[in-house]
């Protein structure tokens, strides 16, 4: 007994032998410069901070008057079942069962669920961090509060959603129908995504494709719920119109901070703030 102990001890004693060493490639010479490169781009082709704001302004007045019917809306939402127009809207662009055509409405809708929409909000959040646009970042993420305010309708409104008795229903989901919580991210999202490339950037073809393609995917999301039988188009309006009153509310914070940042010529921001400013001020 006393040879398999000292045997024990001695293998627990013994030195063990060292683990080979593995040389990972250093990155950081191959990353930083495409960074750096990123960010002269995003300098060259940026406005100054303060045009950024006079832009904004102009783009929240022309959208604050779209913004209008919400209360009304949400009270007959509340006590009627249909909408005028409803079930026979519904019906007309569920006629249509191209294959084709209802792949796109499916892969549109798709992205608005969390699986898909939290890595994208992060990572367009991460891009416009690395190019130092550092208070866009946080206002990208900040659109994902749109879905305090949905979660609060539908609570207060709880209209139920389309049934197969009804309507062709390509998903079932147990949550209440109005407003459009699919619509309302997208209006915010990717209506925020549209507002700092039209405000921060010139006019040119990268800009513009970003720009359209957002605006389509806004358009696209209302029909997409209505033809997968998610929603009625009276909750995709509404999504739209709480959509637009939430973003409103964003894009205001937004311009609010932004003048603080970027102050009129002749006073310049806290040092505490500094890290926040954009490039493109030295105009």
């Amino acid at each position: 007994m006393s040879d398999k102990r000292d045997n024990t001890r001695t293998a627990e004693t013994a030195p063990k032998p060292a683990l080979p060493q593995v040389n990972l490639p250093d990155i950081s010479a191959t990353v930083e410069p495409v960074v750096a490169e990123a960010q002269r781009v995003a300098a060259q082709t940026s406005v100054s901070g303060r045009k950024a704001v006079s832009r904004g302004t102009m783009f929240l007045a022309f959208y604050l008057w779209l913004l209008s019917g919400a209360v009304i809306l949400s009270l007959i939402a509340r006590r009627t079942q249909f909408f005028p127009g409803d079930l026979s809207i519904t019906a007309r662009l569920q006629k249509n069962r191209n294959p084709w055509l209802r792949g796109f409405f499916f892969t549109v809708s798709e992205i608005g669920f969390a699986k898909f929409a939290a890595p994208l909000t992060l990572g367009i959040a991460g891009i416009f961090w690395a190019l130092r646009f550092r208070l866009e970042a946080l206002f990208i993420l900040l659109t994902s509060t749109s879905t305090i305010l949905n979660a609060l309708v539908k609570r207060i409104i709880k209209r139920p959603r389309p049934t197969q008795e009804l309507v062709a229903v390509a998903r079932v989901i147990n949550e209440p129908s109005f407003p459009s919580g699919h619509v309302m991210h997208y209006t915010n999202f990717f209506g925020l995504l549209i507002y700092l490339l039209a405000t921060n950037w010139r006019s040119g073809r990268l800009r513009n494709i970003l720009i359209a393609f957002c605006t389509a995917l806004i358009i696209c999301i209302g029909p997409s719920r209505v033809y997968l039988g998610a929603h009625w188009p009276s909750d995709v309006v509404a999504g739209y119109i709480y959509g637009g009153l939430w973003f409103t509310w964003i894009i205001a914070v937004y311009l609010r901070i932004k003048a603080w940042l970027h102050p009129s010529t002749g006073k310049t921001p806290p040092e505490a703030v500094k890290p926040l400013q954009q490039p493109g001020d030295e105009e």
